[in-house]
């Protein structure tokens, strides 16, 4: 049975959050449709910084604010909670993750000079300039990279990066968000809406 690794690809690292607001800027890549194949993940993460909420994520900045998902949450289809989508007859799954709305100057939706939730910002927003690559080995398994973002002002000030700690996070954003999906595939297959030979796609919201 495939194993999933998470490994933090990094040794001594220094890191510390000057509020800058650099990484509240997100790209999202324009030579890509409204869904990626995922033999183009790779080069799709590459391009991109989008920031992907867990369920989590997205009630802990309702209970905050007070706002409707429809306020910050983006997604290729209508947000109701679910995260599969399957179309073509069930022949193509579309895993479509929530991700952080920005607004027209690329910043998110929470950037005001600075961050305004900063109490309740996601885990990913909690990561940075840490960020996840996946890796598909021969065998099968997935491991789940941890690597940085060099280009960070903040990089080699502060504490020493807890090596632990970032890979905890990781692991619950990824129980979390496999979970969801497991449920809602097995949920779907017994309906008889997935097709034998269906193909997996992410997608590309807020283009």
């Amino acid at each position: 049975m495939p194993r999933v690794l998470i490994k933090a690809a990094f040794k001594n690292i220094r890191f510390k959050c000057l509020r800058c607001g650099t990484c509240c800027h997100h790209k999202r890549p324009t030579e890509f449709g409204q869904i990626v194949p995922l033999e183009r993940l790779k080069e799709f993460w590459e391009k991109s910084n989008l920031i992907y909420l867990t369920g989590e994520d997205i009630r802990n900045i309702c209970s905050k604010t007070g706002r409707d998902t429809s306020n910050f949450v983006d997604t290729l289809y209508d947000y109701d909670g679910k995260i599969v989508h399957v179309e073509d007859s069930g022949k193509k799954i579309i895993l479509d993750f929530p991700v952080m709305k920005s607004k027209p100057d690329t910043t998110c939706v929470f950037y005001d000079n600075g961050c305004t939730i900063y109490s309740a910002r996601p885990i990913a927003c909690r990561l940075f300039p840490f960020r996840v690559e996946e890796e598909t080995t021969a065998d099968g398994d997935m491991i789940l990279n941890i690597r940085y973002n060099e280009t960070c002002p903040g990089m080699g000030a502060g504490k020493m990066a807890d090596r632990k700690a970032l890979e905890k996070m990781v692991a619950d954003q990824f129980k979390e968000r496999s979970e969801s999906v497991a449920a809602e595939v097995r949920s779907l297959v017994a309906l008889g809406m997935i097709s034998g030979d269906a193909k997996v796609y992410r997608s590309h919201p807020g283009r």
